[in-house]
């Protein structure tokens, strides 16, 4: 019966880790520069669709807000929102019904 102390294939499974790496990158680099440019065309119908939502941009009203929140000058009434919410509610219970 043979008995080793598995000291030679720990160094080959070193040896041979330690060349994986190297052969990836070198890999990597080749298959980066050989792929050919891409060209990219957007449709007309994407083209359509970018309009409309440059066209439907916030409101002035909301451009207001968002300038008092930047600003820290926006003004919340609890009372106002209270309000609404109420009136909110007895709308959908009526339609509810």
């Amino acid at each position: 019966m043979k008995i080793g102390n598995g000291y030679n294939q720990y160094i080959k499974a070193v040896e041979y880790n330690q060349k994986q790496p190297q052969t990836a990158k070198t890999e990597t680099a080749r298959a980066t520069v050989q792929e050919p440019a891409v060209k990219v065309e957007i449709s007309e119908e994407a083209k359509r669709l970018a309009q409309l939502q440059t066209e439907t941009a916030p409101s002035e009203r909301a451009q207001e807000i968002k300038r008092a929140l930047q600003n820290g000058t926006f003004r919340v009434s609890p009372e106002k929102i209270a309000q609404n919410m109420v009136a909110a509610m007895k709308e959908q219970g009526e339609s509810a019904e």
